[in-house]
């Protein structure tokens, strides 16, 4: 995982500070791969201390602003029946 390596993190850490099991962070990255479930890549996101949105996208959060990143999370928290609302009324404002 390319955010591990950023922090020179090892497997073993990556599952302590998100607290997701060894066994479960090790079994994404064997011959026995399974996809992460979204609690575990919230948990990990928590650990990473980044949005979901940027775990999916791969943002470079060096890159982003400050209110970019707070939107983001701010979002990623909002319900998924309302992102679509919130989605048309940003786009309102461009268009």
């Amino acid at each position: 995982m390319e955010l591990c390596k950023e922090r020179n993190w090892s497997l073993y850490k990556l599952a302590r500070e998100a607290g997701i099991p060894e066994a479960t962070v090790y079994g994404w990255f064997n011959e026995n791969y399974f996809t992460p479930s979204r609690s575990s890549i919230e948990d990990i996101c928590r650990a990473f201390e980044i949005s979901v949105a940027a775990f999916y996208n791969d943002v470079d959060l060096d890159k982003l602003t400050p209110q970019q990143i707070e939107l983001l999370n701010l979002f990623e928290k909002v319900p998924d029946s309302k992102k679509t609302v919130i989605l048309d009324i940003v786009r309102s404002f461009i268009d």
